[in-house]
């Protein structure tokens, strides 16, 4: 009888990778998960399988799309940005230059000076206090309303839209949510329209943009608009505040690395790579499916089988990378916390940045700050795409 696993959540192992995962990874052939709404699933976590998976045009995110066809019905409907090949391009066209580096590096004052500004306040309200609360939620939450366009003022409502269309599992995503915050789109459009013939200014923001190629270049429906703006919110919060806060518990944790990084602040860049490798953030990855026979090694993916990636697993697959404890030297680091191939990260420069400012300002600012909790005490919330550090009380 073919035995199938739960998927190991690392919520239900204080942020660490799960241990079961890394059992599953030495098995000879793949194994088969449970995912939370009951499908089940091949669970693909060696380095090169998954760079195969992300790769391969014999896989896609398309799920519903490929599920259809299969069923001789026409999919039909709005374009996503799970879809691949040109609907995929076309998509992302048109909000990549907002994601240009060019467009990022010029954030660079406006996240510092951001970033400064939290952490006085944090200074202000006395040791302890909340590094999550503090910095690790509102800095994200701000950088992504600057690059939509979006008032910032309305960063908790938003987040906490983005916290129940992000829930797996049985009735979630919650449709009210979204419903919610597509509204709440909807009604930011009118302003955000320009005049006939009148262009758009090189820094204008992404929801702009969306409603210029909307109304004037008839580039997209008022669906694929609202759909696109979700997907470039919630991408923006959500990974970027556990990337910081669990980055953060993860040098606590390792306090001989920590040390190297207050001895030679030079190292932060490739510390955040290497932070971005070690700690799990996405908890689950797009469910992907098979739009023909493949071999991953000698297990065989049937065609339209569903096949789960755990990047988590693969970032920390040995054949990639021998010396696979936290190294804040490591370098190069070919990791794949923001995907590989043609889906990879377009907010991963954004995230980098903000990730390399905060670390390198609390080194500075804070050259004596120590967590105020003992790790095991700390609350993870499970249940969703991505994973969630609570709080994360620190002293200074």
């Amino acid at each position: 009888m073919e035995c199938v696993h739960a998927f190991p959540s690392s919520a239900d192992t204080a942020g660490e990778l799960h241990a079961q995962l890394d059992e599953l990874r030495r098995q000879g052939t793949l194994p088969r998960v449970r995912l939370a709404d009951g499908q089940q699933a091949w669970l693909v976590t060696r380095y090169e399988d998954v760079r195969t998976v992300l790769s391969d045009r014999r896989f896609t995110r398309d799920v519903m799309g490929v599920r259809a066809r299969q069923s001789g019905a026409d999919p039909g409907g709005a374009r996503s940005v799970n879809m691949d090949g040109r609907p995929h391009n076309e998509l992302r066209s048109l909000v990549s230059q907002a994601f240009s580096a060019r467009r990022i590096e010029a954030m660079t004052p406006r996240v510092q000076a951001w970033t400064d500004e939290l952490i006085d306040a944090m200074e202000s309200k006395g040791s302890p206090a909340d590094l999550v609360a503090h910095l690790a939620v509102p800095l994200p939450a701000i950088a992504i309303c600057d690059l939509l366009g979006f008032p910032v003022e309305d960063r908790d409502t938003l987040g906490g839209w983005c916290d129940r269309i992000t829930a797996i599992g049985p009735g979630a995503p919650d449709p009210q949510a979204w419903l919610e915050l597509t509204s709440y789109i909807q009604r930011l459009v009118p302003a955000k329209r320009t005049a006939p013939g009148a262009g758009l200014a090189p820094d204008a923001d992404i929801l702009t943009r969306l409603v210029h190629a909307h109304d004037i270049d008839d580039a997209l429906s008022m669906e694929e608009l609202l759909s696109l703006t979700v997907v470039v919110l919630a991408g923006g919060l959500e990974t970027t505040q556990t990337a910081i806060s669990a980055g953060m518990l993860r040098l606590f944790r390792n306090p001989e690395q920590l040390d190297k990084l207050r001895a030679d602040p030079d190292l932060v860049p490739t510390a955040v790579e290497e932070l971005l490798r070690y700690q799990p953030v996405i908890d689950v990855n797009r469910l992907q499916i098979a739009t023909e026979t493949v071999w991953l090694g000698d297990q065989r993916i049937g065609e339209g089988d569903l096949v789960q990636i755990s990047i988590n697993a693969a970032n920390r697959d040995t054949t990639a990378f021998p010396d696979g404890e936290l190294d804040v030297t490591r370098g190069p680091n070919p990791h794949l916390a923001f995907g590989y191939g043609a889906h990879h990260c377009l907010g991963a420069a954004l995230a980098r940045l903000q990730l390399r400012t905060v670390f390198a300002t609390l080194l500075r600012r804070l050259p004596n700050l120590r967590p105020a909790a003992s790790p095991q005490s700390l609350g993870w919330r499970g249940g969703h795409v991505t994973l969630r550090l609570e709080e994360l009380p620190v002293a200074w």
